[in-house]
């Protein structure tokens, strides 16, 4: 049974009622998200998936673009938590791209984390979610550190790199319906890319040159 099963009838009052509305109107976020892209999914299906009315959900969430980088932080946090019970990575790259592909949900909404998400916030609004997102960020780090046998600060440095690789290789992996059908016939079948594999290719070659600028 998922949360949204678990209706709350009446209005949300105490503070467990709260915490348990606002998983399920995040946890009807992210099947809505799953579903379509984030421009088609809307605050009136959320709110009709999660069992409450539009005006409560804006109680508890302010606009959709901040409703849904709570959701980020919360994928992310799950995309950690995935990171730190596995191995140690012999291969950085791999573990990398092994990883994310296992978050599809997450690589969706941080392809648009900085160009859509982030844009309509204010700045304390901007600061908190930022700050909110450093411990995950340093605990990123630390796993490359140990990963690539480097510092953390040159850690961090490097997962800015896998950030910006990420977000480009997934645009150019997932182009618009017009795009790909545009692409499907020689001799532009070249442009077809694979997310996979295309992210594995800009990793492998970032991690290698970053290992030798500092051999």
């Amino acid at each position: 049974m998922s949360l949204c099963d678990i209706a709350i009838h009446q209005r949300a009052k105490s503070p467990e009622q709260k915490a348990l509305r606002r998983q399920q109107i995040l946890q009807a976020a992210s099947e809505c998200f799953a579903q379509q892209s984030f421009e088609r999914a809307n605050l009136a299906d959320v709110a009709a998936k999660a069992g409450v009315t539009k005006a409560a959900l804006y109680r508890y969430f302010r606009s959709k673009e901040v409703l849904f980088l709570t959701l980020y932080g919360e994928l992310l946090q799950q995309l950690m938590a995935d990171a730190e019970q596995q191995p140690v990575a012999q291969d950085a790259a791999t573990a990398c791209v092994d990883l994310m592909c296992r978050h599809p949900e997450f690589c969706q909404l941080n392809a648009i984390l900085h160009t859509v998400l982030e844009q309509n916030l204010s700045a304390e609004e901007a600061r908190e979610f930022k700050l909110e997102l450093l411990p995950l960020m340093q605990r990123f780090s630390q796993l490359i550190a140990r990963w690539m046998n480097i510092s953390e600060p040159d850690a961090i440095t490097l997962l800015l790199h896998v950030q910006q690789a990420m977000i480009g290789c997934w645009h150019i992996c997932h182009p618009s319906s017009a795009v790909s059908e545009a692409i499907s016939k020689p001799p532009l079948t070249f442009l077809q890319r694979d997310f996979r594999t295309t992210l594995h290719q800009h990793l492998s070659w970032l991690f290698a040159g970053f290992r030798g600028d500092r051999q």
